[in-house]
């Protein structure tokens, strides 16, 4: 079974970061292109609120895609309209590119609609691929290799756009697609899961949306994660926010030190993702997140102090470093053990729109928490801000880990990890 299930990982991992290391190296590009012709805010900030506006009307129709359709169908189809999508973007751009605004803005809903599909297929497909003592490694390798491709992207991207156009950027994008799309081809499905996918009945879109929001309502467990996940997601804006914030206008740090201690939050959570695929979980993986929420909570509530302590600017930029790499690899055991224990006790053919509602409805709420603290961090001091988020996230978690002890869900048979 090693030998057999060994290139298939490594096929999985060379899929992620493929996919993530263009695609990565593609947006630095492009936010950099609009900055740098446009000199907008404004319209850098619209071609950033495209992609997850889109992800957000796709919602139903991925839901219904993946659940209907053979998952390898659907991924090779968006690595294809994702490759024409960049090829008709680069030639548009050299016949006109006096219309680079709305091109961009074209290929990025592109993208966006294609990896939508692409990656919901791919989380509702591993639990197919890999049996249940190789999901946790492969989701926290998948981790790992992501957060690599993410540290990476950005400091080869910056030399590249130095040398080439910007259309040059999705000629190359094309070839890392091609790349996944091959990994994608190597990936071999159970029998099980194919006969599974044969047999599957087809339904009409909103038949299928309806179904998965009601199974999501009727699974007790799942409605209270996915809730508390949009709760703290909200919550967790005020590190998105305010950390920028804090470190530029308030202890002036130069890009540079920046540019290190944003670095800190990839490597902590490539190290993360190393360390949870070499351990075995001894507790319910809902009970790792959710001490791992806590965690995180205290150390959001210290966020705020080392510039009431006096410190200097390059040790206030290794203290911001290692928080930032704590906060990095911590996420990844709350993230990790939930998703892989989702991919357990959901049946296969409702997780491709269970796992689009629940990404829409954990990122509902983001928006809302950017603009809230934007604003607070205006007219409140930042310890005050990062101590009074630490409390709530800590209390919210006391909460919702209150709620699912009272119930006892983590005992009942539906939510037990199936073998």
């Amino acid at each position: 079974m090693a030998k057999t299930r060994s290139p298939q990982m490594i096929r999985m991992l060379v899929l992620k970061f493929a996919g993530t290391f263009g695609s990565g190296m593609l947006s630095f590009a492009i936010g950099l292109y609009i900055l740098h012709r446009t000199g907008s805010a404004l319209s850098m900030g619209v071609s950033m609120i495209s992609g997850p506006l889109v992800a957000l009307i796709m919602m139903p129709f991925v839901g219904y895609v993946v659940d209907t359709f053979a998952h390898r169908r659907v991924m090779i189809l968006a690595q294809i309209a994702t490759s024409i999508g960049l090829l008709l973007f680069g030639l548009s751009f050299q016949l006109w590119p006096q219309a680079y605004y709305p091109e961009l803005i074209v290929l990025i809903i592109i993208l966006q609609i294609t990896d939508n599909f692409l990656s919901t297929t791919l989380t509702a497909s591993l639990v197919q691929l890999f049996d249940g003592d190789e999901l946790q490694r492969v989701n926290s390798l998948n981790q790992s290799i992501t957060s690599l491709a993410t540290f990476l992207a950005p400091l080869l991207g910056a030399f590249v756009y130095t040398l080439v156009p910007i259309n040059v950027f999705a000629y190359i994008e094309i070839g890392f697609e091609l790349v996944a799309l091959v990994a994608i081809l190597g990936l071999k499905f159970s029998a099980a899961a194919q006969a599974e996918e044969a047999e599957q009945t087809k339904t009409s879109l909103w038949t299928n949306f309806k179904g998965g929001f009601q199974f999501l309502l009727h699974q007790k467990l799942l409605l209270v994660l996915t809730t508390s996940g949009a709760v703290i997601n909200l919550v967790f804006a005020a590190i998105n926010v305010g950390l920028p914030y804090l470190l530029i206008q308030t202890l002036k740090l130069s890009d540079r030190q920046y540019g290190f201690i944003d670095s800190g939050f990839a490597v902590g959570m490539f190290l993360g993702g190393l360390l949870l695929a070499a351990v075995k979980l001894k507790r319910h993986p809902v009970t790792v997140s959710f001490l791992n929420i806590a965690l995180l909570s205290v150390i959001f509530m210290t966020t705020g102090l080392p510039p009431l302590l006096g410190f200097s600017k390059p040790v206030m930029t290794v203290i911001y470093f290692t928080q930032s790499l704590l906060n990095g690899a911590v996420i990844v055991f709350v993230n990790t053990p939930l998703n892989t224990f989702m991919q357990q006790i959901i049946p296969h053919k409702m997780q491709g729109r269970v796992f689009a509602l629940d990404m829409a409805i954990s990122t509902l709420l983001s928006p809302i928490g950017v603009v809230f603290f934007g604003g607070l961090f205006d007219h409140v001091p930042a310890a005050q801000i990062f101590l009074g988020a630490g409390a709530v996230l800590i209390l919210i978690t006391a909460m919702f880990a209150g709620i699912i002890a009272q119930q006892q869900l983590l005992k009942r048979p539906e939510n037990l990890v199936k073998a």
